[in-house]
């Protein structure tokens, strides 16, 4: 009878290797929001609202609103931007063309996903993102959803 071996994992190497990929994230990122901010930088846009909601393992994009910095509403203009996305089975850096409002979309997706993932899950989340041009700051407002309960146990 032959002796089963399970191999020990390399905890190190594992956590070395999710923190580098942590990194490439954060600088994929910072660069993709660049190049959002550099596009809508020329445009009359201010301000961009983002509102999501989730919920039971499924959350999407409920609205994409622009506004001038009088608090007008403003189109997107039509313009393209080009995303930076890393393919995470061969490293390979690539880059898709979307649309202003379609880039905004995925920049929203992706700075959720680093912050909260698996926000969409259970009783889910819901909140706004605010793209502020001038600033060239994204703010996250969000509201998780929690189910309570309280238990208590008395013998008299």
């Amino acid at each position: 009878m032959t002796e089963e071996t399970h191999p020990t994992p390399d905890v190190k190497a594992l956590l070395q290797k999710a923190f580098e990929q942590d990194r490439r994230d954060a600088v994929r990122l910072e660069e993709n929001k660049t190049a959002v901010f550099d596009r809508l930088a020329g445009s009359r846009i201010a301000r961009i609202r983002v509102e999501f909601d989730g919920g039971g393992d499924s959350g999407q994009i409920e609205s994409i609103e622009a506004e001038t910095a009088q608090g007008e509403d403003a189109d997107f203009p039509a313009e393209v931007v080009s995303l930076r996305f890393d393919d995470r089975s061969d490293g390979e850096r690539r880059f898709i063309d979307y649309s202003l409002r379609e880039a905004v979309e995925v920049l929203t997706y992706d700075c959720l996903g680093r912050e909260h993932s698996g926000w969409e899950n259970n009783d889910g989340a819901y909140g706004t993102f605010v793209f502020d041009v001038p600033a060239r700051t994204i703010r996250l407002e969000m509201n998780e959803r929690v189910t309570d309960s309280l238990f208590s146990e008395h013998l008299f």
